[in-house]
């Protein structure tokens, strides 16, 4: 659903001088290529997501240090190795500012899948009150990568 909504997006083509397609963020082609490059990482993003809330929240709708931190440690070499995939995407002049976007956001999640795994051992080691202020900058940074996300979306 989403890759056709990005595709009639796109489809605001006109003629280039070469005789190359151009959409409003640059050679259809080129976009095209970039898109493709794109839906294994949102797609992997999406698995990574949805794979904490089930394991670590489920049912009980209740997000703790000691339930999220062993699963963000588990998922966490998947999250880093989705930025380095990113990394690597050719981007079209256009969409750097959404990809830079979208980068951040990643960035963000994976800074608040730290200080989760942080926050439980403080917690373990010298009471909550002592982790909270971690797992609050954990959520702060969730809600921050979620807005990006959001931006990102309506652009992508």
């Amino acid at each position: 659903m989403k890759m056709t909504h990005w595709c009639l997006s796109l489809l605001a083509i006109s003629g280039c001088g070469d005789g190359a397609l151009q959409t409003e963020f640059g050679r259809l082609k080129s976009v095209e290529r970039y898109r493709d490059d794109l839906e294994m990482i949102i797609v992997e993003a999406n698995a990574i997501e949805q794979e904490l809330w089930e394991r670590a929240v489920g049912s009980t709708g209740r997000a703790t240090g000691q339930n999220l931190a062993p699963v963000y440690q588990e998922l966490k070499p998947r999250l880093v190795a989705l930025i380095v995939d990113l990394d690597k995407i050719a981007v079209p002049q256009k969409l750097l500012k959404t990809h830079g976007e979208l980068r951040s956001a990643l960035g963000l999640r994976l800074e608040a899948s730290d200080l989760v795994i942080a926050g439980w051992t403080t917690e373990q080691q010298q009471g909550y009150d002592e982790a909270q202020p971690l797992y609050a900058d954990a959520e702060k940074k969730v809600d921050e990568a979620n807005a990006l996300l959001a931006a990102v979306s309506e652009v992508l």
